[in-house]
């Protein structure tokens, strides 16, 4: 099949592209800028000179992009796009509805919600990871001491979330606000945070929080204030829950995130995706993973490119990584500050029963979550309408 590859620098750039050529496709791939998601006609003009100089079968993309689905439109070829992010509000557009346009979702709530808009060639499809090269990078399992950690977490803190930019709101609706927070941390596996912004007080936020986003967007202010809180929900609980680990053992955090932390975790600076990052992870004793809450279900891509490099994954419940992963066996869920840190604990008392785990969540992800294994059950499933 002769495939256009739109990217746009993502950290899994070069795995879709390795993956696709070793499914025996050929694959033109181009970067080009977009200054308008929704109205930008030299882009739209160029991708479609590229499809018919090229004689396309289909176009595919990481996340949704509205000025491809036109392009592919008025081109009639279909456009594949498979979302990672959450929230990505692109997929409101109304360029979404075209029959032209086949979204493969991660995040089954996520799926269900876009469902409920798009009648037809809507999916859902769980990330992957590209193991062929992270068998490459780790062949040998030899030890890099650089990152030979108890404890690790890869990740932003969201500490410059939009939340954060908010000036000043009135000290009832802020305390309103901190109070439903704080609720929510303490609950997994459920945003309650839509059901508790009721029309008075996005009404009252309206007033104080200016949310940008075009009219003809098939989406709710409840929503939209859901996610904004979300990644401040996130901030605080990384913040709390890094901090408590780190007393159970020395916690070495990468990052870019400025804000201030106790002193018993260690700021080790960024990590490289595609070199770094699978090294931190195959070499600590314990990788956490906690959630950025506004993927509601999901299986965040994290977690499959710890346990892909062979790491011990310690993550938050997920409905997801419960369902297509065994706890206890696989990879393990905590569901409270106490269960985090009791199995922390344990584990890293237990190298045997941690070493055995991290090795059959790698053999899951082999067989299950691979980059070639997900792109032809993608492949296949627009083939089939195209026949």
């Amino acid at each position: 099949m002769n495939i256009l590859y739109y990217a746009w620098y993502e950290n899994s750039e070069n795995d879709m592209m390795e993956s696709l050529l070793a499914l025996g496709h050929n694959v033109t791939r181009i970067r080009y800028p977009i200054h308008d998601y929704e109205n930008d006609e030299n882009f739209v003009e160029q991708l479609q000179n590229i499809i018919l100089k090229n004689q396309l079968d289909i176009i595919i993309s990481f996340d949704f992009f509205p000025v491809v689905a036109k392009a592919a439109d008025r081109s009639s070829i279909k456009y594949i796009s498979w979302v990672y992010d959450t929230p990505h509000y692109t997929l409101y557009s109304p360029s979404v509805l075209s029959k032209w346009v086949y979204l493969f979702l991660f995040d089954k709530t996520q799926y269900l919600q876009l469902s409920r808009i798009k009648e037809e060639h809507v999916y859902h499809m769980p990330l992957a990871v590209n193991t062929q090269r992270l068998n490459k990078l780790l062949k040998g399992g030899e030890k890099n001491i650089s990152y030979r950690d108890n404890i690790s977490f890869v990740g932003s803190l969201y500490e410059n979330n939009m939340y954060r930019q908010i000036k000043r709101l009135p000290d009832y609706l802020s305390g309103y606000l901190d109070g439903i927070m704080e609720a929510q941390q303490k609950i997994y596996g459920y945003n309650m945070m839509k059901e508790l912004l009721s029309q008075e007080i996005v009404s009252q936020l309206q007033r104080h929080v200016i949310l940008n986003m075009d009219e003809s967007y098939m989406l709710t202010k409840e929503q939209m204030y859901a996610d904004l809180f979300s990644a401040e929900v996130t901030c605080r609980e990384r913040k709390r829950l890094l901090e408590a680990l780190s007393f159970v053992s020395p916690l070495s955090l990468y990052t870019n995130s400025n804000m201030e932390l106790c002193s018993h975790i260690q700021k080790k600076g960024i990590v490289s995706y595609d070199k770094e990052m699978p090294q931190v992870f195959c070499h600590s004793k314990i990788n956490v993973n906690i959630t950025l809450r506004s993927i509601e279900s999901g299986i965040p891509l994290r977690a499959l490119d710890i346990m892909g490099a062979g790491g011990f994954l310690l993550s938050n419940y997920q409905s997801e990584l419960a369902e297509y992963f065994q706890d206890g066996r696989e990879m393990v869920l905590f569901d409270s500050d106490q269960d985090m840190l009791q199995k922390a604990e344990y584990y890293l008392c237990h190298d045997s029963e941690r070493e055995q785990i991290a090795l059959e969540g790698w053999k899951k992800v082999q067989q299950e979550f691979s980059y070639e294994k997900q792109l032809k059950k993608i492949i296949d499933i627009v083939q089939e309408t195209m026949d």
